[in-house]
């Protein structure tokens, strides 16, 4: 057994690197994305890429599910093998997906296991996971890591803009309405996680870069307000020299310690389609 601390484990979409994943020894659950054909677990037997390609190049339909109630209590039965300490486990945002209500439930019977409705998805919920991390790593008790996330929760700033809304309306995360209202005015919607709800907050116009501007104008508006050591940028499906322009974008805008880099689990591609991006932080 290992020494008696508090272990914070999560859900794949929480879009951590790999690094990050080992540094902090976080272990991930997986996530489900249903295609026509078959069924596959995210980031293990399917990642982003594959998604893009699927949905863009071949015309066909995905969809996203967290794991069932038995898979959740098959992960907390094999962390608890391994530590009989207190267990955190960060889910997406309750409104979002199914997975907060299902790990609660698969952990009914153990209460030392807490799960957390994070109240992000993506980068956003990241932060909350690495906080939870190092501050377990410092030795905090569980109480403590619990009430710090329920205070950063209502810190964290989590918002995309999607390139294309079919994703999100063939997946009911918009309306017809305003599906309908983007495609002939070709409007690129900017969404935002609160209260753990997500809504569109907002509307771009223009080129990728153009729009991305925009957005970033947006998201980084009150600059003074933003904690400055550590922003995600997740993307869906664009290019490598995109990727770039975004990040210098971000960098100029915001002297941010540590910008972390990565491409969106399956499922959020699933959701927000190609050329989707968001800035991901916590403001003081």
């Amino acid at each position: 057994m290992i020494e008696d601390t508090v272990l914070v484990t999560t859900d794949c979409v929480c879009d951590l690197t790999a690094e990050l994943q080992g540094r902090y020894q976080i272990p991930i659950m997986y996530y489900y994305v249903q295609t026509e054909e078959a069924r596959f677990q995210d980031t293990r037997e399917m990642n982003s890429d594959d998604l893009i390609e699927y949905i863009e190049k071949d015309g066909k339909r995905a969809y996203s599910s967290c794991a069932p109630v038995e898979e959740y209590q098959e992960f907390f039965a094999r962390q608890r093998k391994n530590t009989s300490a207190p267990i955190i486990h960060i889910c997406m945002a309750q409104y979002v997906s199914d997975a907060y209500k299902t790990a609660k439930e698969a952990a009914r019977e153990d209460e030392d296991i807490h799960v957390v409705d994070s109240g992000h998805l993506s980068g956003g919920m990241a932060l909350m996971v690495l906080e939870a991390a190092k501050m377990a790593k410092r030795g905090a008790p569980y109480e403590v890591i619990l009430k710090e996330l329920a205070c950063m929760k209502e810190k964290v700033c989590t918002s995309f803009i999607v390139e294309s809304v079919e994703c999100l309306y063939r997946n009911g995360r918009i309306s017809k309405n305003i599906a309908r209202l983007c495609d002939v005015l070709s409007l690129h919607p900017i969404l935002k996680l609160s209260h753990s709800h997500m809504k569109p907050v907002g509307l771009c116009i223009g080129s990728p870069r153009r729009f991305a501007r925009a957005y970033l104008r947006w998201a980084l508006r009150r600059k003074g307000e933003i904690a400055p050591d550590m922003a995600f940028l997740i993307t869906a499906g664009v290019s490598y020299e995109y990727r770039q322009f975004l990040l210098q974008e971000i960098k100029e805008r915001m002297p941010w310690k540590t910008v972390v880099v990565n491409k969106a689990s399956a499922t959020i591609s699933c959701n927000c389609g190609s050329g989707a991006f968001g800035i991901l932080f916590v403001r003081k």
